[in-house]
Formats: C-alpha cells, sequence, structure tokens
C-alpha cells in the first residue's frame, strides 16, 4: 500500500508539477486546473493558473464564486486533469511502477473526499476518490501498454 504522496510519491499529488491545458489555458498542476475549474469566470481561471504555487491555487479555489454544477461535475474535472497529467510519459512509467499497491492519499487535513484523514478525529475512512482514480488510470495504462506491446530493440 502506498499511503502518503510524499517523497518517492511526491508524483501521485495533484501539487506536482504536470502542465495541463484546458480551453488554451495552461495549468501547472492538476491543483491549479481542478481549483479554476470551480468557477466559469474565465479572467478568475487564468489568474489561478498564474499563480506560483499550488497551495495558492488551493486557497483561491476557496473564494471563488462556485459554479451551480460543481457538485455534479467534481469527480469529471479530477478525472480529466489526472488523465492529462498521466499521459507525460515519464509520470506515466512513474504511476504504473506503483502496480499492484493500493494508492491511498493520506492526510491529515481532514480531506475524506479525495483520500483518507488520519487523524484522531476522523474515526471513519475516507472516500480516497483519488487514489481510486489514479488506480483507474494505473490499469488503463498498463493495459493499453499489453496492447501496444514491449518496447522494440532497434
Amino acid at each position: 500500500m502506498i499511503d502518503s504522496f510524499k517523497d518517492d510519491y511526491a508524483f501521485l499529488s495533484n501539487f506536482y508539477p504536470s502542465i495541463i491545458v484546458y480551453n488554451t489555458i495552461e495549468y501547472p498542476t492538476v491543483e491549479h486546473f481542478f481549483q479554476a475549474m470551480k468557477t466559469m469566470d474565465e479572467k478568475v481561471r487564468i489568474f489561478i493558473a498564474g499563480l506560483q504555487f499550488p497551495g495558492q491555487a488551493k486557497k483561491a479555489g476557496r473564494q471563488v464564486d462556485l459554479r451551480c454544477d460543481w457538485e455534479d461535475i467534481k469527480l469529471k474535472v479530477m478525472a480529466f486533469g489526472v488523465l492529462q497529467k498521466f499521459k507525460i510519459p515519464h509520470l506515466r512509467a512513474k504511476l504504473i511502477e506503483t502496480y499492484p499497491h493500493h494508492l491511498i492519499e493520506g492526510n491529515w487535513w481532514h480531506d475524506n473526499i479525495w483520500g483518507d484523514c488520519k487523524c484522531v478525529k476522523c474515526s471513519t475512512p475516507g472516500k480516497n476518490y483519488l487514489g481510486q482514480l489514479l488506480e483507474k488510470v494505473r490499469m488503463s495504462a498498463i493495459n493499453e501498454q499489453k496492447e501496444l506491446g514491449p518496447d522494440p530493440s532497434f
């Protein structure tokens, strides 16, 4: 089991650098992309995309006028961002290398939707939607690799 997206597994975090392009806007991380999609205001999206650090994007995302369909689409938004991230070949290879480990976005900041908080206050397991999504993307990448076969030696 991989239950912390730090150190050797920092690349699994949404804070890890990975350019996501959506509607001609480049987001430096999945976190920037996800937070920007909370609003329909393109100027705010561009502002969030331009923030230097993903923590700043997360903070900005808490202050936007939330789009009315956010609860209905947030899982799809995250799926798109994660899929785009792991189209980057070196990140895709690293994700595949995590197989067969169960991926859990373990945390201490009470995120029991995307991860599983380990603090004593959070007594029930989190939904770990990010971990589940990463495992689905990983399985898809593994299956695609099997279909293509090994890299040929020339």
